[in-house]
């Protein structure tokens, strides 16, 4: 089956009905995946991963096309739409994300995919990034600037700039310092290469460099996790049949003791699989829980430094070449963290601000002092320099108990630095007390952060675990609706209901624990206010995870289960006549096939009125009196005032602002309009909107079959509620797979949209 891209033609496999197979002699239902995956699986004694063995079974890699597109992939005719098609037809992992429901081979890929669809996961959207930015770093002398800061137009062209992009993306591709820190870094890495007054692309290590770019981040697809075999156990901390559920963690296992699993890797010849083993396995890091504070020294930094100085012969020895292609690797993952690669490299461009980006270039210094200092005193380094070299000044370093957390959180924080430091100084004493002592333990053996910056309790009676908390850093960026104030205090709950699953003690001083909040960070826009409950639960003696619960009344769920805390509790979680709230996904399921035999295509022909929003600025959404939603502003993201009678406002990304609105075509806004000067005044323009919905009006009898309690959860993650007669609206996908569900107010929805003619 072919998916259509505007000047490129993506011929990909055809997926396979879904079906059900037996692991370990447990039925799972799998979704739709390619055509050339035999899913004949039977219990695989001594496979850490019978689904994965089973899914790549017969596949490799296409050697010829791999290295025709290391070879070509800085030549000026060599697309980006055929580098993707080459990387779609040679990588066999990268079909691996299809496991989590999504169809990469039937949709429109720019459209559906990239433009914020739901069908492709965003995961997988991040993979794609990471490749493009390779792409266009190796191109950066030809039209790769182009690329990498304003995205591609709808023939996949380089665009020379973007309506509506953001200053910060303006000054960072006038920046020389960092395109030359770049340039330099794929130099160190080997990725280029100098001849004579040129620079070459050296075709071997950047074969490594995409190999490894399609393993690094396929574990996030949870299916595919392996369980610790009793020959390798103890791995890591993980014990016999333990599912390793850090994905970091789990590639590690598979490229050291089962890379035959991984066609990529094991088609590879032994020096540059080496190379790819040493990268993504040998050190043992993650760069981003260094650069962001987000972990404790032991747990970012013992792996590098025991690969550094291993005085073991019989070890491959750590090069400057392997540590710059690391970094090379994770600059390229970075760049494309925000899941809609055709835009650019959002993340870098528009939304890291460039002095704090550029103080993440120089950690690989830092790194390479692990040879000659402890990873507690590298660490403690990094931090004080951030402080003193931020921007804007923050002052003279901080002393005292709580000065190691105030140096953790401005890392962590990041454009939200100043807003959360002086949230901060506003906590209770005992919430600040929890985050200065949890924030303050190393996981090291005998090594505590120096006297003065810790509370003297840390460093007298080393205990652990300490605590990793993963998306730590993204929950104190992504605001939402929440204070400052009010995310510190959460975060110190999570602290304190983890400390009660593991309680602290001596001979655990040296270890630590990774606690998963992705479920109020990435899963939505979580809000403290949400009506749900939440709970911490332990996964295994080295992980444990937050629950959302939107439907449980905690006063008849069964919540005092063993191993799990609950965080928060509210004391009304239904809707007010006792139905439950029907989730996001019941929804799709209950009213898809009605939406798309019964509804009717519509288009939004009113036009909007949008401005570049401020970081931090709070847009509350009233409609006929009633506060809809309420959601806080990044960088990037647009207000939208609506064109109705009640003008309503709302926060949409920079991402979804452009694939639902023409920002290359601004139009006047009418001087007949009242409020027009006003409009000018608070910087709006007037844009047309490019929004096709399918849609049918909720009748009584409607809401009675799919929606009786009146409310469903909204795709961000908040309660939606519904009357008679409003728009029940479905974002469909080319393929006709429903992704969203939302309801719009009927009175809005006769003001802004038109059938389509049959």
């Amino acid at each position: 089956m072919a998916g259509r891209v505007p000047g490129v033609t993506v011929s990909l496999e055809a997926p396979l009905p879904a079906m059900t197979v037996k692991i370990s002699g447990v039925a799972v239902a799998l979704p739709r995946v390619l055509q050339a995956v035999k899913m004949e699986i039977a219990e695989e004694a001594g496979s850490p991963s019978p689904l994965l063995q089973a899914v790549m079974a017969g596949r490799s890699l296409d050697m010829e096309r791999a290295q025709a597109i290391a070879r070509e992939i800085a030549k000026p005719d060599y697309t980006i739409g055929q580098y993707f098609q080459d990387l779609m037809a040679t990588f066999p992992e990268l079909h691996l994300f299809g496991l989590e429901g999504m169809s990469v081979d039937t949709l429109e890929f720019k459209r559906d995919v990239l433009y914020g669809g739901r069908v492709a996961g965003d995961e997988f959207q991040r993979t794609v990034g990471a490749f493009f930015a390779i792409y266009w770093l190796l191109r950066s002398s030809i039209d790769g600037k182009h690329g990498f800061c304003h995205g591609v137009d709808d023939s996949w062209r380089p665009l020379a700039s973007r309506e509506g992009e953001s200053e910060k993306c303006r000054v960072f591709y006038d920046d020389d310092t960092i395109w030359n820190y770049f340039q330099h870094l794929m130099l160190d890495a080997g990725v280029l290469v100098q001849n004579g007054a040129k620079l070459e692309v050296d075709s071997e290590t950047t074969l490594a460099l995409l190999v490894l770019t399609a393993l690094h981040d396929v574990m996030k697809v949870s299916l595919l996790l392996p369980v610790v075999q009793k020959v390798d156990a103890p791995y890591r901390g993980y014990c016999e049949s333990e599912v390793i559920a850090d994905h970091d963690l789990a590639i590690f296992y598979l490229i050291e003791r089962y890379p035959q699993l991984l066609p990529s890797l094991s088609s590879l010849k032994p020096d540059l699989q080496a190379s790819v083993q040493m990268v993504l396995s040998g050190l043992a890091f993650n760069n981003g829980w260094f650069v962001q504070a987000e972990a404790p020294p032991g747990a970012v930094l013992r792996g590098i430094k025991a690969a550094i100085t291993s005085q073991n012969k019989s070890d491959r020895k750590v090069s400057k070449r392997d540590l710059s292609l690391y970094f090379v690797h994770w600059l390229t993952d970075l760049a494309g963290a925000e899941p809609s690669p055709l835009f650019g490299c959002l993340k870098l461009t528009s939304q890291l601000p460039l002095p704090v980006l550029k103080s993440f270039m120089e950690s690989v210094k830092y790194i390479q002092q692990l040879a000659e200092r402890s990873e507690t005193e590298v660490m403690e380094s990094y931090l004080k320099d951030r402080w003193r070299n931020h921007v804007p000044p923050m002052g003279p370093l901080p002393s005292g108990p709580e000065a190691l957390v105030k140096l953790r959180l401005l890392c962590m924080a990041q454009g939200m630095a100043s807003q959360v430091l002086e949230a901060f100084e506003n906590l209770n004493e005992a919430d600040k007390e929890v985050l200065s002592i949890e924030m303050s333990r190393t996981g090291t053996e005998n090594q505590s952060f120096s006297e003065g910056i810790v509370p003297p309790s840390v460093r007298d009676c080393l205990a652990g675990p300490a605590f990793l908390v993963y998306y730590g850093p993204a929950f104190l960026q992504r605001m939402h609706s929440d204070s400052p104030l009010r995310r510190l205090e959460i975060l110190a709950e999570i602290y304190r209901r983890a400390r009660k699953l593991w309680p602290a003690t001596n001979d655990q001083a040296a270890s630590f624990v990774l606690i998963r909040i992705d479920a109020i960070t990435i899963q939505g826009k979580w809000s403290a206010s949400d009506p749900e409950l939440l709970l911490l639960r332990m996964c295994s003696n080295k992980q444990a995870v937050i629950e959302r619960k939107p439907h449980a009344d905690p006063k008849t769920a069964n919540i005092k289960e063993e191993n799990t805390e609950v965080l928060f509790a509210p004391d009304v979680v239904n809707s007010p006549d006792g139905e439950d709230i029907c989730s996001q996904e019941e929804m799709i399921r209950r009213v898809s096939s009605e939406i798309l035999n019964a509804g009717r295509w519509y288009r939004k022909v009113a036009f909007a009125f949008l401005r570049r929003a401020q970081p931090g600025e709070v847009i509350t959404t009233i409609v006929d009196g009633k506060e809809e939603t309420v959601n806080t502003a990044v960088d990037g993201d647009y207000v939208v005032q609506a064109n109705t009678r009640w003008k309503e406002n709302y926060i949409l990304s920079y991402a979804t602002t452009s694939a639902a609105y023409d920002l290359a075509t601004p139009l006047e806004i009418p001087h007949g309009r009242e409020d027009a000067q006003q409009l000018r005044k608070d910087g709006y323009r007037c844009y047309r909107s490019r929004t096709r919905i399918r849609a049918l009006r909720a009748t009584e009898e409607f809401l009675r079959r799919h929606c009786p309690s009146k409310k469903f959860m909204a795709k961000w993650g908040s309660p939606c509620s519904v009357e008679v007669d409003d728009i029940i609206a479905a974002q469909v996908s080319a393929s006709s797979v429903v992704t969203e569900i939302y309801r719009i107010e009927k009175t809005v929805f006769r003001e802004t949209f038109i059938p389509e003619q049959k």
